[in-house]
């Protein structure tokens, strides 16, 4: 059961400030997907049922401060239930423009400052979109797109996610809950063949013709999830996100890694030593460490221009 999103779970939030001492600081920002709370996304149970132990890889000294020991990192949170009490009307446009603000807002001294994202699912759509917008109006949003140094996209659905269709998850959830508790809205991005999602990518990816973009990697699922039992009682075990749908796009610059997990815990880590956490922190260490020389490259080549 997904804990409720209340108004102080959301918008920008600071899970760990770099060290005073650290010379070439970088911003980290986590963002979930829907259906999802902004904190337990990234928490993995590493007690038992009767007595849970939640560790959240973003924040955890030994996990992602210890890959990234000069970042500040992040989380950004917004009201991702679409059913059930306290469901919202919500769409990816939406989350975007709140998440530019906040990113406006907290990196105001230092905008320019490199910038990665980390998104699960639905959560990187927003980001596409909020760069996009940020590329459209730089006077506006200043820094975002011309900072973003690297993406890490956990299953995201760039062409749909084909698990269960967006006619059979309203069904299942108007068979548990009443008309006024189900906003559907948000799932019609994640439709194959839905002309804001193409858009989006398609958008994205002409940006990714020009010198200098921000590293990406996509991490795909391997095991299959019980999307029924999401909303309903029924067991619907599929996989949510294929390799092809969760691969942005085939540039130099866009690397791909399966993670032996469902959809729903692929972004979910609880010790330093497991396969797929290392796998991703190497992605993160790789993507800092161009921070530098690809920021530089960028600012040679606008002054050259």
């Amino acid at each position: 059961m997904v804990r409720p999103v209340t108004n102080d779970d959301t918008g920008l939030k600071v899970l760990r400030e770099a060290p005073a001492e650290a010379a070439e600081i970088i911003d980290i920002v986590a963002i979930h997907g829907i259906g999802a709370h902004p904190d337990d996304s990234w928490c993995k149970n590493v007690g038992t049922a009767e007595s849970p132990q939640w560790v959240n890889w973003l924040n955890k000294e030994d996990m992602l401060p210890a890959v990234a020991p000069n970042a500040r990192i992040m989380r950004y949170g917004y009201q991702s239930q679409w059913f059930g009490e306290g469901a919202m009307r919500q769409k990816a446009s939406t989350v975007a423009q709140r998440l530019l603000l906040a990113l406006q807002r907290k990196r105001a001294d230092y905008p320019f400052r490199p910038l990665l994202f980390i998104a699960h699912c639905f959560g990187g759509l927003v980001v596409l979109k909020a760069l996009l917008d940020a590329r459209h109006d730089e006077s506006e949003w200043p820094g975002v797109f011309a900072s973003t140094t690297g993406l890490i996209f956990f299953g995201t659905p760039f062409r749909g996610a084909e698990g269960m269709s967006q006619v059979e998850m309203l069904e299942a959830a108007r068979r548990e809950y009443e008309e006024d508790e189900v906003q559907g809205d948000i799932l019609k991005i994640l439709e194959p063949g839905n002309e804001f999602l193409q858009e989006v990518v398609d958008q994205f990816g002409k940006t990714r013709r020009q010198a200098n973009k921000a590293q990406v990697t996509c991490f795909y699922e391997l095991k299959s999830s019980n999307v029924g039992r999401i909303v309903g009682k029924v067991d619907r075990t599929r996989f949510v996100v294929s390799e092809s749908s969760g691969c942005l796009d085939l540039s130099d610059a866009t690397n791909k890694f399966s993670l032996s997990r469902s959809h729903f815990d692929m972004n979910k880590f609880g010790k330093p030593t497991e396969e797929d956490f290392e796998t991703v922190g190497e992605v993160v260490r790789d993507m800092i460490r161009a921070s530098p020389k690809l920021l530089l490259a960028r600012s040679q080549c606008n002054y050259a221009s």
